[in-house]
């Protein structure tokens, strides 16, 4: 059986909130798009068990590495996409 060593204790969440532009909700949306684009990387390695990519964003964000700028590479769904089809037939 493989050991798990934690990495959840060297996280400081006022550190990564101060390096991240000062803004929680930023925060949650910035580490999980960069946990996917982590997860997304790691995808077919044979340790894919191993990587918690959500503590590892989180510790970019508290070293330093990521900040408020990481939020600009984001894309978000525009309005328009939106759109509701009226005239769609559902089954």
């Amino acid at each position: 059986m493989a050991q798990y060593i934690s990495r959840g204790t060297q996280l400081n969440t006022d550190t990564c909130v101060t390096n991240s532009g000062g803004n929680r909700f930023n925060l949650v949306i910035m580490a999980a798009a960069r946990s996917r684009e982590l997860r997304k990387q790691h995808i077919t390695s044979h340790k894919f068990e191993d990587v918690h990519t959500i503590v590892t964003a989180l510790l970019e964000f508290q070293e330093g590495t990521l900040g408020p700028s990481y939020m600009q590479k984001i894309k978000f769904d525009q309005p328009q996409d939106r759109r509701i089809d009226r005239n769609a037939k559902y089954r």
